[in-house]
Formats: structure tokens, sequence, C-alpha cells
């Protein structure tokens, strides 16, 4: 049994308000982490446990096999064999910061029903639609697979997959998969992530700073309250320099652009417009060190931690988190590492930036090193699977800074469902995609799929 590419196209089409109907619905469950609680009946919040809950009886109505592991995650399943396919989506979503031109939990549509706005359309919600429905798809087509396919979806990929640590506690491997939570044409190397935190007294002016909600976003907001009176000062930085803020009473307040950690030299950090400030009028040990090591450096140069590989490019480093509160500062710092082993001289430089500043830096491992070879039979599928929808023969695979669910199965990469050229909103104020764009995205997944298990 073959079928072409027109028939996987048409079959797509036929899924448009579906996967709209589907996304939509997936999108008005606010699955933001609220508090992880091990071992209890929400353990990412209620969000996240009704979400995943809901697509669970959705394909059951469907026809197809369900799990729940614990409210941690789930899967759903379509065939039998020897050997699994794990396709690897997430339903958790990160916070929806900003000024958002419409509610983030109410998707809607634009442009001629053409762009759908919400959180999560395009991180992960609407790719884990399109997955389901690519299942659906060749179901409708009377393929019997002879592998077990199951989509496993986890509730906590933003803040550490401890959904997944669970699930595959329970559960076995999958034998091979991927993961709709990138980018075509396909990738297949993924960096180390690692984070650093710098606590310590800050004996400055600073009363309150506030900056970000996760390590994994630039932020896009700051704001401190001082105690003496720089509102005039603080203007006129603001005007000389080009930034964008205001002062409300008390509180100064810097506005920056977001953006995915894995690419921080994408955004603006809002909290690095307060510390040059500080650092120019109310200068401190702390502001001096994000100033002189952290400020206009997403690559870490200045800390002397930059490395780079062939394959996996550049280091990469976002402040995603700042507080200071009751004279206690606390900094998050993201990286996304190209090579192994790199946390040991991280931790030493970072100790001599702060020699004699009452602050202690702690370097910790937040994810392995994931490769998968561009000549592996599971990457030549993939991709003459996009290429053949696409017709794209110029884009190769390639490595990314972005941590996937695809490092839980060695032979796994992340594979869509962001088209080259399109403008990555991942983490972003009034996230959103095209429609259009879902109908290809549905039509590869089901021809890779198809490929991958016929």
């Amino acid at each position: 049994m073959e079928f072409t590419k027109d028939e996987f196209l048409k079959r797509a089409s036929s899924y448009r308000e579906e996967w709209t109907k589907l996304t939509t619905k997936l999108v008005s469950f606010n699955s933001v982490l609220d508090e992880y609680k091990e071992g209890a009946q929400a353990p990412f919040g209620e969000g996240n446990k009704e979400v995943l809950n809901w697509i669970l009886a959705h394909a059951k109505e469907d026809g197809f096999d369900t799990y729940n592991c614990d409210n941690y995650a789930g899967h759903i399943a379509f065939g039998h064999g020897d050997e699994t396919l794990g396709l690897l989506a997430h339903l958790d979503v990160v916070p929806a910061v900003g000024k958002w031109t419409s509610n983030p939990f109410d998707a809607t549509l634009t442009d001629n029903g053409n762009r759908l706005v919400g959180r999560g359309v395009n991180d992960d919600k609407g790719p884990l639609a399109a997955t389901y429905l690519a299942l659906k798809i060749l179901r409708d087509m009377g393929v019997k697979p002879n592998k077990r396919i199951l989509l496993i979806m986890g509730c906590d990929e933003e803040t550490g997959s401890r959904c997944l640590e669970h699930y595959f506690k329970k559960n076995p491997m999958p034998d091979f998969g991927f993961s709709p939570d990138a980018c075509f044409p396909c990738i297949n190397g993924e960096k180390v992530g690692v984070h650093y935190d710098i606590t310590g007294e800050d004996n400055s002016h600073v009363i309150s700073f506030t900056s970000g909600q996760r390590y994994n976003i630039v932020p896009d907001e700051a704001k401190m309250t001082l105690d003496i009176d720089l509102k005039k000062e603080y203007l006129a930085f603001l005007n000389e320099h080009n930034y964008k803020g205001e002062v409300e009473e008390n509180t100064y307040i810097a506005h920056g652009l977001s953006a995915h950690a894995m690419c921080p030299q994408k955004g603006i950090n809002a909290a690095f417009i307060l510390f040059e400030f500080l650092n120019e009028y109310a200068p401190s040990s702390l502001s001096n060190f994000v100033v002189n090591y952290l400020d206009n450096d997403p690559f870490g140069h200045k800390l002397q931690i930059d490395v780079f590989h062939e394959e996996m490019k550049e280091l990469t480093q976002n402040l995603g988190i700042v507080r200071i509160e009751n004279k206690q500062a606390h900094l998050g710092v993201d990286c996304r590492v190209p090579v192994e082993g790199h946390e040991p001289l991280m931790q030493k430089n970072l100790d001599k930036a702060l020699e004699n500043t009452g602050l202690k830096a702690v370097v910790s491992l937040g994810g392995k090193l994931h490769y998968v070879p561009r000549n592996s039979e599971l990457v030549k599928t993939l991709m003459s699977a996009y290429q053949d929808i696409t017709g794209d023969m110029e884009n190769e695979s390639y490595t990314i800074g972005g941590g996937t669910y695809a490092k839980f199965i060695d032979n796994a990469v992340a594979f869509g469902p962001q088209f080259v050229g399109r403008e990555d909103v991942d983490h972003q104020t009034d996230e959103y995609v095209y429609v259009d764009d879902y109908i290809k995205t549905m039509a590869i997944y089901a021809d890779a799929i198809y490929r991958l298990v016929k």
C-alpha cells in the first residue's frame, strides 16, 4: 500500500476545521505549571490534569486506546507490533506574560481564518493536535501499522520534564521516535542544558527587583523600587538609550522583548535595562557583575565560558530570573552548552568573577547532550517525508539549543512543526501560527509516520 503526496495533502485539508477546533480547545486549558506536588492527584496543577484527561477522553471517544500515568503524562495508542514508535508532545505551556492583544487562553482566528493566536498554539498544543490527527488520517486511509504507535503527552516539559521521567519509570522506552516541538526539516541534535544561580546579599538602594518567571524565557518586563528618588534620571536614561519603560509612583519599569532562551540574542532582556541604570546611578557589586559579565553577551564571552562545536554550534546564556527582596538577591541563568563536561570551567570562572562581592554561584546540570547522525535511517526517513510534501530539497537537518522530549529516546529527534523562514514565536506575547502551515504539517506527519511503521 503506497500513497501519494496529493493524497496526504487532501486528507490533511479535510481536517483543517478539526485541527483548529482541537487546538482551540487545548489552548482553553491554562496549563501553566501551578506548583509541583510529587504524588498528588494534580502533580503539575489542575490545568495540566484537566487538559490531559480531556484529550485522553477525546481520543477514547474517537476509538483509540488511551492510558493515564498518574496525571503526570499519558498516551494514545494505535497499531500493534514488536517495536514501538514514540511521538512525544507536551500539554503544558509557559506563562502568558506581557501585553497580549487577546485572551491568551481563548485562541483567536484572524487574517481571514488563517492565523490562530493563543498560548500554546505552536508550543506545543497545535503540534500535538496535528500529530493526533495524523494518526486519524492514517486510520482513515486503512493503514494497519506493523509497529505500535504511542502519542505520549507530558505535562511538565517546560519546567524539567518530570512528567516523562515518571512515565518511563512505569512504561518501556519506545525504540525510536520524534517530538513535534521544534522546526522543520529536522533537529538531529540538542545541546546540554545547564543552569547557574547566583545568590547573596545586595547592599544597594534597591528595595525590590522582579524580572522573569522562567529560566527559559528572555524576560520582557522588569520592575524595581528604590529607597532614593531617581525618577528624573531614569526617564532621561530611557530617552538617551532609546529604551522602553516608565515610572509608576515609586516603581521603575523596563520593557524588552521576550524570546526563547535557546536564542536569547533574538530578545531584549528587560532586566539588563534596569541593571544598566543602577550601575550608572546607584552601583553595587551585583549591578557591576551583571553589566560587566552578562549584559549584551548571550554567548558567554565576558565570563570566558564561551565554547563552539562544529555540529552543535555556540553556547548561549539567558538571565531568566531576577529577584531582590529584603537585601537578598537571586539571579537564575539558563545556558545551552554544545559540549559535555563544561560545568567545572563555568563554576571556576563564575567564582573568579564573583570574588570579593559577597555573591556565590552554583552551576547545575539540567539535561544531557543529544545527537542522532544525519545518515541514520530515522533522520533519512523523516527528511524524505518532509521533502516529498514540501518540495524543499535545499534545507538540511541541524542542531539547536532547545531541549525537547526527544532526549529521552536515544534514537529520536525533533521534527517540525515550524517551517523554514517563519518567525520564531515560542514563549512570546501573541504566540501565533498559520493554519495553512498546519495542513502541510499534518500531511508531513502522516507520511512520515506511515513510512516508519509500514
